[in-house]
């Protein structure tokens, strides 16, 4: 999973600074453009890993208060200090600027783009509530339009706590709240757009894969013969249908793509083993140790991501010329980087210990 979550995380990346690819590359400009779709990865991916999360903590008779600690542990802290660093960019990029124009322009604080109250809903990730129509990224534009979905990902969370106030209902409520959110999409009922109830079904996919791999129905367990043969093709197909739905310019629902990406994940099962052999090559080794580590960073990456990229920007300009593709794979690469330092001593200080254990394997 940390390596899909590498992917989604590069993907939207890709979306937010599909400009530097505007002049050099088509080809990931067009693939860009669609970077969106990564984020229905990342609930799909929550979905999944929450379901083990939960069974856990009921096998173990843990308290759903132990659970909510983890999660805003996992999301509050890490989410507060990349304010800190959105905040202090517009500083950084002046500076950095003035180097080469010799004069010091004094940058609009962020911290104006709001009253106080606004700041309360901002921080508390309740802002979302105030959101006209389906349009929930307007609420955080002004600072950094990724804290959206952190909103949506601890409403998720939430639901998961109360449920496992219950117990031995905890199944039976979340195929309840499944069932509401598909109810609640064909009757149109009017909810405010901030409500996770919108976002559940991709949450449901996630959940979904997890009870199929827990309940021991694996792909490989049906097709018995040629497994990695047929998961192959199927994958092949799958890619080609997506390609011609971007070639063709057509739309595609996050749900949609939720459920496309849940299929890829359970077809793509077989092949973990061959990326266990794969990681024997030295070349193949250090390649997927680099998607790993990229999982590994996934959330430092996604939140600074959007605003930290201008800065590696800037010194890439001098040397590369924005028509050659180096310039938009410099940029990326470097932007990564100048994100780990914010992994290592903000991110890593809030996860469990057994998330933290799992997290030094990868990087170590």
């Amino acid at each position: 999973m940390d390596i899909v979550r590498g992917l989604a995380a590069l993907w939207v990346f890709f979306y937010h600074s599909k400009q530097i690819f505007a002049q050099s590359s088509p080809l990931l400009y067009e693939l860009a453009k669609y970077g969106h779709l990564g984020v229905p990865m990342f609930f799909v991916i929550s979905g999944y890993v929450i379901a083990y999360s939960a069974e856990s903590s009921l096998s173990k008779n843990a308290s759903p208060k132990d659970f909510l600690k983890k999660r805003f542990l996992r999301i509050y802290p890490t989410f507060w200090a990349s304010i800190i660093v959105v905040i202090l960019m517009p500083y950084a990029i002046e500076f950095i600027a003035m180097f080469k124009s010799g004069t010091y322009i004094q940058p609009i604080s962020l911290l104006s783009k709001m009253s106080s109250i606004e700041w309360l809903y901002f921080v508390s990730l309740t802002k979302v509530f105030f959101s006209n129509g389906s349009n929930v990224q307007e609420q955080f534009n002004a600072i950094n339009s990724v804290y959206w979905s952190l909103a949506i990902e601890f409403q998720f969370y939430l639901l998961v706590y109360l449920a496992l106030h219950f117990k031995k209902h905890f199944k039976k409520i979340l195929l309840i709240v499944t069932g509401a959110s598909f109810l609640n999409q064909v009757l149109g009922i009017e909810l405010s757009g901030g409500l996770f109830i919108h976002y559940w079904q991709m949450f449901a996919c996630g959940l979904a894969l997890a009870y199929l791999h827990k309940g021991n129905i694996y792909f490989q367990k049906i097709v018995t013969k040629h497994t990695l043969i047929i998961s192959s093709l199927l994958n092949i197909i799958i890619l080609i249908s997506l390609i011609t739905y971007i070639d063709f310019n057509l739309t595609i629902s996050n749900f949609s793509f939720a459920v496309i990406f849940v299929l890829m994940l359970w077809i793509v099962a077989p092949f973990e083993d061959a990326l266990v052999q794969l990681k024997r090559g030295r070349i193949t080794k250090y390649f997927l140790e680099l998607f790993l580590i990229l999982g590994a960073m996934s959330y430092s990456v996604y939140l600074l991501h959007a605003k930290l990229y201008q800065i590696p920007e800037m010194f890439v300009r001098q040397i590369i010329e924005p028509s050659n593709i180096a310039y938009g794979i410099l940029t990326i690469v470097l932007t990564i980087v100048l994100c780990a330092p914010f992994y290592y001593f903000i991110e890593r200080s809030f996860m469990s210990k057994n998330y933290s254990k799992i997290h030094k394997n990868i990087i170590s």
